[in-house]
């Protein structure tokens, strides 16, 4: 049995706590809000035995700091998608997690996205993925963004980049304001990517090509919300992470392969000549 305590900014929602509850292979032990977290109060909170989980819903809680001294302690981390570290302590951290035997999975829902499945099944037939995600007046999301969609295109392409173009339109103010990526991969594959932060209406829309058709999506109206406690995939996520832990199988994405996308993302930023320290 796991033992499993949460933490997350605010109060958190009834049907979220019900629906972990609802997860046969941990019991929860603790739900501790922002301004509460303390290492050593985590623990006071945690039980002996094997498979503790920590899952951090509250990006505050998201230091190298904190969730070194976690992973020292033999924790399990489920994260929050938007974590205050450096790429380098991601890392760092991951080193941190395989020296301990321990497993890190990083939330997102989009990956859990029925038609992200079916992709990624048939990878050796794309050919070619778009997105566009336009998010008005948002420019400081970039980072989130360029996360979220770069995780989608390389879990759909199955394969590495082996080129990056990048081109960035500023507005009149000279703020950012479009960022389109091209990625070629060693399958012959290729991916382009569109952020804006113009415009008035937000979208996420996917389209992957192959020679046989078009398949195309619409995450604002088909999607998971990021950010809900209450959806399902967020539980999804969480049982299928404890099924991990106890079979100490690694098969979902953890940090190592989070570590990869954020190497691209530097490769980015550098690209577009920001010095931006990753979210």
């Amino acid at each position: 049995m796991i033992h499993g305590v949460v933490i997350y900014p605010g109060k958190p929602d009834e049907s979220f706590i019900a629906a972990l509850h609802t997860i046969r292979n941990v019991k929860w032990q603790a739900f501790i809000p922002t301004g509460e977290v303390v290492l050593a109060d985590t623990f006071d909170k945690l039980q002996p035995g094997y498979g503790n989980l920590v899952v951090i819903l509250n990006p505050a809680s998201t230091t190298f700091g904190y969730l070194s001294g976690l992973v020292r302690k033999g924790c399990h981390l489920f994260l929050t998608e938007n974590q205050r570290m450096t790429n380098e302590d991601r890392v760092k951290l991951n080193q941190l997690a395989e020296e301990g035997n321990t497993l890190i999975q990083i939330r997102h829902d989009l990956l859990f996205h029925p038609s992200l499945a079916t992709a990624a099944k048939k990878s050796h037939e794309i050919k070619l993925i778009e997105i566009h995600h336009f998010e008005p007046n948002e420019p400081d999301r970039l980072q989130e963004m360029l996360y979220i969609n770069l995780m989608m295109i390389l879990k759909i392409a199955g394969s590495e980049p082996n080129r990056l173009n990048v081109c960035s339109i500023p507005d009149s103010g000279n703020q950012l304001s479009v960022v389109n990526l091209h990625l070629n991969f060693h399958n012959g594959s290729a991916a382009s990517l569109t952020l804006s932060f113009h415009g008035e209406k937000k979208e996420h829309l996917l389209s992957m090509h192959s020679g046989d058709g078009s398949t195309n999506y619409n995450f604002k109206e088909t999607g998971p919300i990021p950010g809900q406690f209450g959806n399902n995939q967020l539980t999804r996520q969480i049982a299928g992470f404890s099924e991990s832990i106890l079979k100490k199988n690694h098969q979902r994405f953890y940090l190592s392969e989070e570590a990869r996308t954020f190497q691209l993302i530097e490769k980015i930023n550098r690209k577009l000549a920001f010095n931006v320290q990753l979210v």
